[in-house]
């Protein structure tokens, strides 16, 4: 039996205690917020960013473009071509986060928590700013943003799709 099996044989506050003596619940969730933003944030936004844009306020257009341009070092439209090709890339990028998935119904486990906000607002910023099929529907990444949608009596699904 492995050291993280055995962790979990114990009671939740003890095995609170173990993590918080080796430093890892704040690394750990350090690590997958820098995962989250530089693989779910940066891989949604070279998919969606001239959806967002085309949704903005015009006047908030030119400098939204502008700053993303500078930023990405090429145009919005250069940026989102070619999605239908590349969106399986990204799905694959998601397989750390299916492996997770694979042990309990959110990325915390059997309840949410931290680290499943931290993914959950990406997905939320894609699903109100683009129509663009981000994940597919079989996807079990796919079953826990619907499962995280419902929380909260549904708090997430009150803010409306893109179109």
């Amino acid at each position: 039996m492995n050291f993280a099996d055995r962790l979990q044989q114990l009671p939740s506050a003890s095995h609170l205690a173990a993590l918080h003596l080796l430093g890892a619940d704040g690394q750990v969730l350090k690590f997958f917020q820098y995962w989250v933003q530089t693989t779910i944030h940066g891989g949604i936004a070279r998919l969606i960013l001239r959806d967002l844009h085309d949704r903005l306020d015009p006047a908030d257009q030119p400098y939204f473009r502008a700053s993303r341009e500078k930023m990405y070092k090429q145009t919005l439209e250069a940026l989102q071509a070619g999605r239908e090709e590349r969106v399986d890339a990204f799905r694959k990028s998601l397989r750390p986060m299916r492996l997770s998935l694979g042990h309990g119904p959110f990325v915390c486990g059997e309840q949410p928590g931290y680290a499943d906000y931290l993914a959950f607002g990406g997905f939320q910023w894609a699903r109100v700013s683009s129509p663009f099929q981000l994940l597919a529907e079989d996807d079990v990444v796919h079953a826990w943003f619907e499962r995280c949608l419902d929380l909260f009596d549904g708090a997430g699904r009150r803010e409306a799709p893109a179109t």
